[in-house]
């Protein structure tokens, strides 16, 4: 049976890649290595009159996906699963101003998908980051309800190979940036992560000589991944910072599984993490003036991330890796 990652390669340029298109494609790769049939593909280049398994977020989602395409009865879906979806209700929603009550009060409808997938008679599973699934009513009324149905995964690294994860060593020296840091600088009034990057990120670069900041909204702009794991490898300090609504959720992103796959290291500003690792194998700031006080003293004595950063790479090494973790999964889905 093929495995279909659903979408996201544009026709002509980089700057029209969605974000999906960069964990779709090493999702992709990655379950080529562990032995499956696998493509990153756009929605009409699929024979749906063939079972497969399809993996999707938006554009199509499952639901729109088996609508439109009528794939094979025996087909399996799997969504993508995110606090908003891409509807103009989610778009449109102003939520910073109190985010807790405002996810609290949510009533998920990405999650809601798995009900009208129930009904649709084709075998379904789920999966996103691990996040808080106890604190919001409803996400916590569907997460029990289709509990067999989820796979909650570490959302990283999709930009280090699994090879070089094997091979990757704490970095404590020879370095030629103060800080690197290489993500979008995004947002506005409904989401995003201006006050993240003005509050905690901003503040340590105006306190450092030497800096790499890349990605969209930045001066710089978007890089090769190359060029970004190269800067991090280069970089005394490694920031990591989220964006709000994974910070109410305690949901840790890429950035940290990337940074530690490399061998580097930041302080961590969601106590998300906390799921993860025990609290004395990470450096975790909530507030800013902790987060820039703490990173700036690490920045200055690399030779004390040493331990943090052992402690990451082993259990990455172990089993926070999409290869160990979609082995498990995969496995799991075909044997049932």
């Amino acid at each position: 049976m093929n495995i279909y990652l659903v979408g996201y390669i544009p026709k002509y340029f980089f700057s029209s890649k969605h974000t999906n298109f960069w964990p779709w494609s090493y999702l992709a790769e990655t379950f080529r290595l562990l032995g499956y049939n696998a493509y990153h593909i756009n929605v009409n280049k699929i024979d749906h009159k063939k079972p497969c398994l399809y993996i999707c977020w938006n554009n199509p989602d499952t639901i729109e996906l088996i609508n439109k395409y009528k794939p094979h009865k025996d087909s399996i879906m799997i969504q993508k699963l995110t606090s908003f979806d891409a509807s103009p209700e989610s778009r449109n929603r102003e939520w910073t101003s109190d985010p807790v009550n405002f996810f609290k009060g949510w009533h998920w409808p990405q999650y809601q998908k798995l009900d009208l997938l129930n009904a649709t008679g084709y075998r379904f599973y789920a999966f996103g980051a691990r996040t808080d699934t106890e604190s919001f009513p409803e996400k916590k009324k569907i997460t029990d309800k289709y509990k067999d149905r989820i796979f909650w995964i570490p959302w990283g690294t999709m930009t280090v190979s699994h090879d070089d994860i094997m091979k990757s060593n704490p970095i404590i020296s020879n370095f030629r940036y103060d800080l690197a840091f290489v993500g979008s600088r995004w947002g506005s009034l409904y989401r995003g992560n201006i006050s993240e990057w003005d509050t905690y990120l901003q503040p340590l670069i105006d306190a450092t000589g030497k800096s790499y900041i890349a990605g969209r909204g930045t001066r710089k702009g978007p890089v090769s991944v190359s060029e970004h794991v190269e800067a991090l490898k280069l970089a005394a300090l490694c920031p990591i910072i989220h964006a709000t609504s994974w910070k109410v959720e305690k949901g840790i992103m890429d950035r940290f599984w990337t940074v530690f796959s490399l061998g580097r290291f930041g302080v961590t500003d969601n106590e998300g993490i906390l799921s993860f690792y025990d609290e004395k194998e990470v450096v975790l700031a909530l507030t800013p003036e902790e987060y820039i006080d703490k990173s700036l003293y690490y920045m200055k004595n690399p030779a004390m991330q040493k331990p943090y950063i052992e402690y990451a790479l082993r259990l990455i090494r172990e089993k926070y890796n999409q290869y160990e973790v979609w082995k498990t999964i995969l496995s799991k889905i075909f044997s049932e």
